[in-house]
């Protein structure tokens, strides 16, 4: 707590939710939230988080959110190349089947998120991936598990199984049956490589990985979706 509390943290904290809560603008427009009450709340919210990445990403050998430039090439490489062989995998078998398990009158809205029919809204959809969710979902815990246990392996097992419960209480709320073991294995499987990701190369490639996992919706025809 001493180091999320100093002046460099909480500067550096409220600089990246700064950058991170103007990538959720976009979603929070297409979700038709109430934007005034909600881009406040999420700046509210994202201080916090980024405090505990910013304060404790560094431990456990972390490199954090700041690393050296041969790193960080090296993993945007990594974000780029998991991306690429990861899109034919959701293209051809993923998106038909998570789109024929939200096909029914109560989940119109759900499907809109999740496939935005617009270019605005599926650029709204990667900026809010590579941003708050990646944020909440691994960064964050990652870099509070690994602060709690002093092991990169617990904290990545823990992310993962963090993950599996919000995957589940999605899929629940969504009403979804079909596929539910499917879509949450694969929830676990992008969210541990993404953790490996940020533990090895820090914030800038995790985040380009997460933007990548979503750019199946810029390929789906309109009709599709």
């Amino acid at each position: 707590m001493r180091d999320f509390l100093t002046e460099t943290n909480l500067i550096r904290a409220t600089g990246l939710s700064a950058i991170l809560t103007l990538m959720t603008m976009g979603r929070l427009v297409h979700s038709e939230k109430p934007f005034a009450i909600y881009i406040g709340l999420t700046f509210a919210l994202m201080a916090f988080v980024c405090g505990a990445v910013t304060a404790w990403g560094g431990r456990g050998g972390m490199p954090g959110i700041i690393t050296n430039s041969q790193t960080l090439l090296r993993g945007l490489a990594v974000a780029a190349t998991v991306s690429l062989v990861l899109l034919p995998v959701q293209l051809l078998w993923l998106d038909p089947s998570f789109r024929n398990a939200l096909v029914n009158p109560e989940s119109v809205a759900r499907m809109e998120l999740a496939y935005p029919s617009t270019a605005n809204g599926c650029l709204s959809l990667v900026l809010w991936s590579a941003g708050f969710q990646m944020m909440f979902l691994q960064a964050a815990p990652m870099s509070f598990f690994v602060r709690l246990t002093g092991s990169q392996s617990w904290a990545l097992g823990l992310c993962v199984a963090l993950r599996a419960l919000v995957s589940y209480l999605q899929i629940d709320v969504a009403g979804v049956t079909e596929h539910a073991a499917l879509f949450t294995v694969w929830a676990m499987v992008t969210t541990g490589v993404g953790c490996l990701v940020f533990a090895r190369f820090g914030l800038a490639p995790t985040m380009l990985l997460a933007a990548g996992l979503d750019l199946n919706v810029f390929f789906l025809p309109s009709s599709a979706i």
